[in-house]
């Protein structure tokens, strides 16, 4: 009897621990609430400070998406910047997550493909750039480290991203002969 109720409680006990590991991270404050202003010192603070986050948030990654894009961040709102998005076409028309829910790599991975303009191949062609494709076509690009489309990224990890964004962009340095000038090379097309 005595044995059967441990097991229960076991049971019990695992059933919990499960529920309880099957929730989005949160972030408490986001770091383009505090460092979103477009001026160049605002910008460096905000990479800076996201650098040292251990999870990047939606509000985060977008801030962070406009001013590479854009070279600013016009927006001083959350809201402003999902719409932005949407209006782009970067971002889905029923996306409604939370500024402080992290980001996870499908997302972005669709907005960064279609903002980069990465065809890809058949199956993302075909399922208009859904996320588990952008996100293996950006592995295949080497933008993003192979992952799955669930995970989040940490500040650095978004860092690196952003960072393998322009070297796509500016094409493979390899492939350039050494008679053009680094500013000269690459006009995009990826390596």
């Amino acid at each position: 009897m005595r044995f059967e109720a441990m097991r229960y409680s076991g049971i019990a006990l695992a059933c919990m621990l499960m529920l309880a590991g099957c929730h989005t991270a949160q972030v408490s404050e986001s770091v383009a609430s505090k460092f979103g202003a477009n001026d160049p010192d605002a910008q460096i603070e905000f990479w800076h400070a996201l650098g040292e986050k251990p999870v990047t948030c939606n509000d985060d990654a977008f801030h962070g998406l406009l001013i590479y894009v854009d070279g600013e961040d016009k927006t001083e709102t959350y809201a402003g910047r999902v719409d932005t998005l949407k209006s782009r076409g970067l971002l889905s028309g029923n996306f409604d997550r939370p500024a402080t829910q992290a980001v996870d790599r499908g997302t972005l991975a669709v907005a960064i493909a279609r903002s980069l303009k990465i065809r890809g191949g058949v199956m993302m062609r075909a399922t208009g750039t859904a996320p588990r494709y952008a996100v293996r076509e950006l592995i295949y690009e080497g933008v993003y480290p192979p992952s799955s489309p669930n995970q989040t990224f940490s500040g650095a990890e978004f860092l690196g991203v952003m960072g393998k964004m322009e070297d796509w962009q500016r094409g493979n340095a390899v492939e350039v002969p050494a008679a053009v000038l680094p500013s000269e090379a690459g006009s995009g097309g990826g390596g």
